[in-house]
């Protein structure tokens, strides 16, 4: 039976690998356009990450925009495992004035957000011959870098009543190019020549793969057009042609020669440790428990599968292994927001100082036109011997339920996670108070004495069976416990640090393993590499131990 000291102290470690996850509060602010007339309306979104109470205060935009509406949404989702409550207020601004004007950053829960930027361009002068349907298109930038991004903006002006309206995409001629559209059209009013239009915004990403020259567009729009007076009739509009040169690749950096070409106005690479943070801090590590690495590129101006491989650097002391990547893009009125997400297992071999290497990733700055690099600096663990309290090395007794604990995602937020661990702790006390008083002390089970080394040098018939039966899971536990049976005194406390005390086959069979346990191996694991290799260290064992009385074996193979 476990004991009630350690069954709470289980409990502990859960519930505080919970409580440290809570989502943090992260709060953005972005625009619609990045670009306005004096006139014209604009959206200026604030999209709240986390449990945050209150309403923003806006206080500080009104100095220079007047606030013609205002909208609230709420939503919550879970992703990989992960609940996250976001909200977001859209605001309808109308500039009160021209200029190069500040959006000023929003308090909102005591954090504030972002600040932007925005162009007001002046109204134009009245007396301007204006029809009642019209278009204007630009690109930026109009020289470009190869695989860079252009953006194409499209305004479509109409005065008029329309019905059965199209607007066709744009036209790509010269050189070849992707195109992608950015986010939903914007819709907002303006005034032209003292005369009302509805205009409507649509934006799209370009990314030219070759030099040269490169024409977007015309656009065409067919609407039924009912004008005031006279009949209803079918018209056709078509939109001028915006022309972007195309300028070739820069050669990387002497000090970078294989650099892989990412033209982009922004790189960062961002890392994050998802398991929960001891007191001593995320470098705190203990050998032979794995712990998450999460590490994000995050580009403005490139599409998501521009981004390269995260590349790690070979660390002496522990190993990492790579999960799938995750891709993501989001569209803002720069264009395109790229992220490439990729997931380290970090598994610490040995006690002491170990080192994690820098990440470094050159980049091309379209907008400065140099080379940059974006870089993470090494970091170094302190990797403490492992706990006498591991888990998954139990070995239950007869009678007595072997307990397991497993890398805790947190699905709950901090106050259920409370709530349970006080629920779980009461309902121990009381099973243990019960089972004490109920059950007599002449049938109470004891558990068995692990198995040492002088009594048992074969490999357990239990860890040959998951080998031949491919159950990883099994595997793994038995080959630690057989560890611990064979070194009580030097017991390695990962597979990693098994590896290393045997010989080549065994090693190798057990690393496939751990590979596969932590890394971004697709296919099924075979044991049966594994389940020789332990047999054969087992008939090496009775012949070296023939005729050699009970002198104990030396420390495993290494």
């Amino acid at each position: 039976m476990v004991s009630p000291a350690r069954f709470c102290g289980i409990v502990l470690l859960v519930f505080l690998s919970i409580s440290a996850a809570a989502q943090e509060i992260d709060v953005r602010a972005s625009i619609d356009r990045s670009s306005v007339r004096e006139n014209e309306s604009f959206t200026y979104s604030l999209r709240i990450e986390g449990d945050v109470r209150g309403e923003p205060n806006v206080s500080a935009i009104q100095d220079d925009f007047d606030v013609l509406n205002q909208s609230t949404s709420t939503s919550i989702r879970i992703i990989n495992g992960q609940t996250e409550q976001i909200a977001e207020w859209q605001y309808q601004l109308m500039p009160r004035r021209a200029g190069r004007l500040r959006l000023p950053p929003v308090n909102i829960g005591g954090v504030e957000s972002n600040s932007l930027e925005l162009e007001v361009l002046p109204a134009p002068p009245p007396g301007d011959d204006v029809s009642d349907i019209f278009m204007e298109v630009v690109a930026t930038p109009e020289r470009a870098y190869v695989q860079s991004q252009v953006v194409f903006t499209l305004r479509l002006y109409v005065g008029i009543g329309t019905g059965r309206a199209t607007l066709t995409a744009p036209e790509l001629n010269g050189v070849e190019a992707i195109m992608e559209r950015l986010g939903e059209d914007a819709q907002y009013q303006t005034m032209r020549d003292g005369r009302n239009f509805l205009v409507r915004e649509r934006r799209y990403a370009v990314f030219p793969q070759a030099t040269g020259s490169l024409q977007i567009g015309p656009v065409t729009f067919e609407a039924m057009v009912m004008p005031n007076r006279g009949f209803s009739r079918m018209q056709r509009f078509r939109s001028e042609t915006a022309t972007v040169e195309v300028l070739p690749a820069v050669a990387p950096p002497p000090e970078f020669p294989n650099a892989v070409w990412l033209p982009a106005s922004r790189v960062e690479i961002r890392e994050r440790w998802n398991e929960a943070a001891t007191s001593a801090g995320i470098d705190a590590f203990e050998m032979g428990i794995p712990r998450t690495r999460t590490l994000t590129i995050e580009a403005d101006g490139l599409l998501e599968t521009q981004l390269p491989d995260v590349e790690i650097q070979p660390a002496d002391g522990v190993r990492q292994y790579a999960d799938q990547p995750e891709l993501e893009r989001s569209a803002g009125p720069a264009g395109l927001t790229v992220q490439r997400t990729e997931r380290f297992a970090v598994i610490a071999q040995r006690p002491g100082s170990v080192e994690l290497p820098s990440i470094e990733l050159p980049w091309w700055n379209v907008d400065s036109e140099q080379w940059e690099v974006a870089s993470l600096p090494a970091r170094t663990l302190a990797v403490a011997p492992g706990a006498d309290l591991v888990v998954q090395d139990l070995v239950p007794g007869e009678g007595e339920a072997a307990i397991a604990v497993a890398p805790v995602s947190p699905n709950y937020w901090r106050y259920a996670a409370m709530l349970l661990a006080i629920g779980w702790l009461i309902t121990a006390a009381l099973w243990w108070r019960s089972a004490n008083r109920t059950r007599p002390e002449s049938t109470a089970i004891r558990p068995r004495k692990r198995t040492t080394l002088r009594q048992s040098r074969a490999v357990p018939a239990a860890l040959l069976s998951a080998c031949d039966s491919n159950d990883t899971a099994s595997a793994q536990r038995l080959l630690l416990e057989w560890a611990q049976a064979r070194l009580p005194d030097e017991t390695p406390l990962s597979l990693g640090a098994l590896a290393q005390r045997l010989p080549n086959a065994a090693a190798q069979a057990i690393l496939e393993l751990e590979t596969y346990l932590y890394g971004r191996e697709s296919k099924a694991w075979d044991g049966r590499a594994l389940g020789i290799a332990l047999r054969s260290l087992q008939r090496a064992d009775k012949k070296t131990t023939r005729g050699k009385g009970k002198d104990p074996l030396p420390p495993l193979y290494r």
